[in-house]
Parts: structure tokens; sequence; C-alpha cells
């Protein structure tokens, strides 16, 4: 009696009770939770599809109970102990709660259907509140980052654009949000811990297309390079006055960046890269590390945040005349990661790469000028061409 008791207070006190069932790694569809089966098979007979075989392929549920249960625990906590205020004259709790049922569904737990009601069941609290660090009115680490997000954007579009009065040192980011010079920091430090400083090889091609209106003129260096600077209008990644070279990987995605109203005319560039170049690369973040796997929350954090971010300085902007402001935050950025950024070689970076939006399967390329002011260290034009566009499906077609 005294060790069932032991054990009961035990589970009471992590939140959870032991099922004593076995599964196999093919009941659970989360790749990090199936490798933690794999990984502590010691049976032969999976409880839960009933498979068999020769060589063990069965672990105990506990091995992943634990996971599941400490990722519950990241999100959520029990109302009592998360402060959250009850008041029986306004209809008790103050904050909604979720059922476990509900928890595990938010969490993407998908398994077999009796042992998603173990799990279920195995929980001492039925009912939950969202909760941060223990608490229901703190926010997440990545919840955090994103309103520092927030607040960059509002205080570079309409309050201050070039002195910001906090040191640039991304410290403590994990609790509280962060001053525009520090989360420009923590976005540099992302990029080093993520590996998304790429490089794009010598003799590389890459493509620049423009709406040709002037037939009297040629394809060459001179008119399908980057405009000179007093001619420099603002561009995505680029405040005006301040030329960058935008180009793409494929020909298909610079004529789709840039001819949208046919009929028109089209000039295509080719340009060869003359050096290798150190490129942020946002096009392909690595891949999201999967909720249950807790020692990977940083990675999970700072990729949550960034899709967030790439998402929002690539968003196709309306040309209404406000574009200049609103392509604020992402010159910003850009010239961070073009002035103040090194990446993990010492060295500064010579452009961003980053997804298409008109064309999802390609990808752009924007380089920073030299201290001269050009691009000739980086790509050097090859060859042009023009075409004339007469409709959509001639268009299209040029597309594929």
């Amino acid at each position: 009696m005294g060790r069932a008791k032991a054990a009961w207070e035990e589970a009471q006190e992590r939140g959870w009770t032991t099922c004593d069932n076995f599964v196999c790694a093919d009941c659970v569809e989360d790749e990090y939770l199936r490798e933690t089966i794999s990984a502590n098979v010691t049976v032969c007979t999976c409880d839960y599809c009933n498979e068999t075989a020769e060589e063990p392929i069965a672990a105990p549920v506990s091995c992943i109970q634990e996971e599941i249960a400490r990722t519950v625990g990241y999100f959520y906590c029990e109302p009592t102990a998360a402060g959250v205020p009850y008041e029986s004259a306004e209809g008790g709790w103050q904050t909604g709660l979720s059922h476990t049922s509900d928890v595990l569904f938010s969490l993407g737990l998908s398994c077999n259907d009796a042992l998603f009601s173990d799990i279920q069941t195995s929980f001492t609290t039925d009912f939950w509140a969202p909760s941060a660090q223990g608490h229901w009115a703190s926010s997440h680490p990545h919840e955090m980052l994103s309103g520092s997000w927030d607040s960059f954007v509002e205080l570079v579009k309409h309050r201050t654009r070039y002195f910001f009065s906090q040191p640039g040192h991304a410290q403590d980011a994990w609790n509280r949000e962060l001053g525009p010079a520090e989360l420009l920091a923590q976005i540099g430090n992302f990029a080093l811990e993520l590996d998304l400083c790429k490089q794009i090889d010598a003799d590389s091609l890459l493509y620049r297309a423009r709406i040709w209106t002037d037939q009297d003129l040629t394809p060459e260096a001179e008119t399908m390079g980057a405009p000179p600077p007093d001619k420099a209008a603002a561009g995505r990644m680029n405040p005006a006055g301040i030329s960058y070279l935008y180009l793409a990987r494929e020909q298909q995605t610079a004529l789709a960046e840039t001819l949208s109203r046919p009929p028109c005319v089209g000039a295509l560039a080719q340009f060869r890269v003359s050096r290798p170049l150190r490129v942020l690369d946002l096009a392909v973040l690595p891949s999201m590390p999967s909720l249950f796997d807790n020692e990977r929350r940083g990675e999970w954090t700072a990729l949550t945040f960034l899709e967030g971010f790439v998402e929002a300085i690539t968003t196709p902007v309306a040309k209404d005349g406000r574009e200049h402001i609103n392509y604020v935050p992402s010159q910003v950025v850009s010239e961070y990661f073009a002035k103040m950024f090194q990446d993990e070689r010492g060295e500064q970076l010579d452009g961003i790469v980053y997804q298409s939006t008109v064309r999802p399967s390609g990808q752009n390329v924007v380089l920073f000028p030299n201290d001269s002011g050009t691009f000739e260290d980086k790509v050097v034009f090859e060859s042009g061409c023009t075409a004339s566009i007469a409709d959509w499906p001639t268009l299209l077609a040029e597309l594929k």
C-alpha cells in the first residue's frame, strides 16, 4: 500500500500517470516521437496495432509520455497553478480553459486512437489554461519576439529611422520585448545559429528583367544593371538614393517579378557571378523541429519567429504611393545585414536571397553595393535580349 501511495503521489507531482502498455513507431505520426520509440524498443508486440515481429518493435508508452507532458507543460498549466483568477460572480475562471484532448490536438499529436485515449487519461489535470513559464499572463519567447518586431515596424515607419537608443546586444531575449537594435542583433544571431549564411558560387548565372519602353536602347550592362544612386527609387530592400541590384536565380522568376501586364516588351539580361558571394538565405529555412522535441525548443522558437519575419519582409506591397513607407522595415533590416552583420567567418555579406512571392518556386537575389557604390566585384553582365509579350497565355508559357 505504501508503494502504491508513493506512485500516486509521484504521478500527482509530475502531472501524469505511467501507462504500462507498449507502442510501435507506426502508431504515431510525429517523426521525433517515432524516433524516440524506435530508440527504446524492448518487446516484440505492439499493444495498439497488435503488430508482432521476431525482433523488438515496441517501446514503453512512458518513453513518449514524458516528452508529450513536457510539451503540454510548456504551453499550458493547471489553472490554479498558473495563477488564473477565479471569480464566482463573473462566471468562474477568468480565461478560457481547454480540455486535455483539445490541448493534445492543438499540439498536433496524431496517433492511434487507443493510444491517444491512454495518453489523454494519463494526465491528472482535465482542464488547462494557456500559459508561458507557468503563468497565464506571461508570453512565450516567440510571442515576445513577434511583439518586438511589431514594435520595430511601428517605430521605423512612424517615429524614428536612424537613431536607436538601446545597444545592439541581444541579451536576455527570451524574457522581455527587445528594442530595435537588440532585435536586429537577435535576428543576426538566429542567422548564425541556424546556418543561414550561404554561398553563391562563382560562375553561377543570375538574371534581371525590365519592361522595355525605349526601343532605341540596347540591353547591355549600363541599361540592365542597377540604376545610378540619383535615380534609385525606394525598393523592397533599399531606400531611395541607395542602389541595390535585384536579380533572380531563374529567368522565369526575373520575368515574373517584372512583366505583370501584357502586352509589353521585356528585356532579359544574364549576369555571371564573378566571385563566391556570401548571402543571407531566407528562401529556404531549415525544417521546423518537432514540437515534442524539447531539447530543440530554442531552434523551434527561432524558426517560428523567422517564418513570420520572412513573410513580413517579402509580402507584396500595394503600389499605392505609400509603398516607400511600407518598405522601411525591410530596408532597415537589409542595411543591418549589409553594414553591421558579420558571418561566422567574420565577413560581411554580399546580399540576401528570398523566395519570390509571384513565382513561389523561384528565388530572388538582392546584392548590396560595394564601398564604391557598384557591383563590378560581384557580377558581370554577359548578355541581353528583348521579347514582345502579346498576351497572358504567352507570358504564362514563358514563365513555366
